[in-house]
C-alpha cells in the first residue's frame, strides 16, 4: 500500500473544487468569488498544494495567471471530478424526488413497441421516461436508470435480466403481396425486393437475412438485400409502404401485424440474441427496478402471445 501516494490523492480530492475553479476562471480572484472565499485563502491553499506536490502548478504575474503543464493536467482532472460529483448529486436528487424511471432503448424498439405501450405503464402506476440510445450506457454518469438492450449478452459489470427470446420473421404489406401473385413461394420469387437493417446485417446479433435463410429455404442465387436502412423502424415502414419484404423481429412487428399493416411470411427463426433489461447492480436492488421488470415481462408476454 502506497501511503504517500494516497495522501497526495487525498489532498488533490480536497482541493478539486479550487483547482476546477482556477482552471476554468484562470484567475485566483475569480475562483475565490466563485467559491465564496477570500482570494488570500485560494492563494495560500494553492501554494500549500504546490509545496506538497513539489511542483509549480501556476505561473503568477501581476496581470495574468498561467497554468503550467502539470497545473493543466491536475486542473483538468479536477474539473472532471467536480462534474462527476455534480452528476452523482443530480442522480441522488432524482432518486429521492419521486418514482420516475429513465429507461433507455434503441430507437426502433421505442417507436415500434415502447411508446404505444406507455399508456399501459401509466395505468399500472409506472412513470417511465423513454430515452433513445443505440450504444452502450455508462450508468455511473448522468444517464438513465436502466436500459433495454438487444444482443447475445451478458453485460460484464452490470445487472442483466433476461426479458425475452427473439425470432426473425419476414413481413410484407398486402399491397406488395397482391402485386406478386402465383404459385411460387413468395420468398423464393426472383422479382422480390428484400429490405434490411444495415446494422443487423453487419453486427453479431443474427439480425440478418443471411441468418434467416441459413435456417430456412435457400435464398435466391447470389443473394444480397436490395435496400438497406440505418434503423429497423425505417426499414419496416418501407415494408408497410409496399417497397419490399422486410426482415422483422420480436416486439418490432406484432402491433403492425395486428393492425393489418404487415403480413407474416415464411417460418420464424429463433435468434441467439435476446432482449435484456440492463442496469447498475445498485438500481437492481430497488423496488422501482422490480416493478419495471415485472411490467416489462408482462407487456412482452401480452405482445407476443399470438405471435409464436
Amino acid at each position: 500500500m502506497n501511503t504517500d501516494r494516497d495522501k497526495v490523492i487525498f489532498k488533490l480530492i480536497q482541493a478539486s473544487p479550487m483547482l476546477a475553479a482556477i482552471g476554468e476562471e484562470s484567475s485566483f480572484t475569480k475562483a475565490a468569488e466563485r467559491l465564496n472565499v477570500d482570494q488570500s485563502a485560494v492563494s495560500h491553499r494553492a501554494k500549500s498544494l504546490e509545496e506538497a506536490l513539489g511542483n509549480t502548478l501556476f505561473d503568477r504575474t501581476t496581470r495574468h495567471l498561467r497554468l503550467t503543464e502539470i497545473g493543466e493536467i491536475l486542473c483538468h482532472a479536477a474539473i472532471e471530478t467536480v462534474a462527476n460529483w455534480d452528476t452523482a448529486l443530480e442522480k441522488l436528487e432524482q432518486s429521492r424526488s419521486g418514482d420516475l424511471i429513465r429507461l433507455s432503448m434503441p430507437s426502433s424498439l421505442a417507436m415500434k413497441w415502447m411508446i404505444p405501450s406507455l399508456p399501459n405503464a401509466q395505468a399500472m402506476g409506472l412513470n417511465i421516461s423513454v430515452e433513445v440510445n443505440e450504444e452502450t450506457i455508462d450508468f455511473r454518469k448522468n444517464g438513465p436508470d436502466a436500459a433495454i438492450r438487444f444482443g447475445p449478452g451478458p453485460y460484464p459489470g452490470l445487472h442483466a435480466s433476461h426479458l425475452a427470446h427473439c425470432w426473425l420473421q419476414p413481413v410484407a404489406s398486402s399491397k406488395y403481396l397482391a402485386e406478386r401473385k402465383g404459385d411460387a413461394p413468395i420468398l423464393t420469387r426472383p422479382d422480390n425486393t428484400f429490405l434490411a437493417d444495415r446494422r443487423g446485417e453487419n453486427d453479431e446479433t443474427d439480425f440478418s437475412w443471411q441468418h434467416y435463410f441459413a435456417d430456412t429455404e435457400q435464398p435466391p442465387s447470389e443473394f444480397e438485400p436490395d435496400l438497406q436502412f440505418d434503423r429497423t423502424d425505417l426499414m419496416l415502414q418501407a415494408a408497410i409502404g409496399g417497397m419490399g419484404i422486410g426482415l422483422g423481429r420480436t416486439l418490432l412487428i406484432e402491433k403492425d401485424v395486428e393492425a393489418g399493416y404487415l403480413n407474416l411470411l415464411g417460418s420464424p427463426v429463433r435468434m441467439r440474441s435476446r432482449y435484456w433489461l440492463v442496469c447498475s447492480p445498485g438500481f437492481a436492488e430497488t423496488n422501482r427496478f422490480e416493478r419495471l421488470r415485472e411490467w416489462l415481462k408482462g407487456e412482452i408476454q401480452s405482445t407476443t402471445k399470438n405471435h409464436g
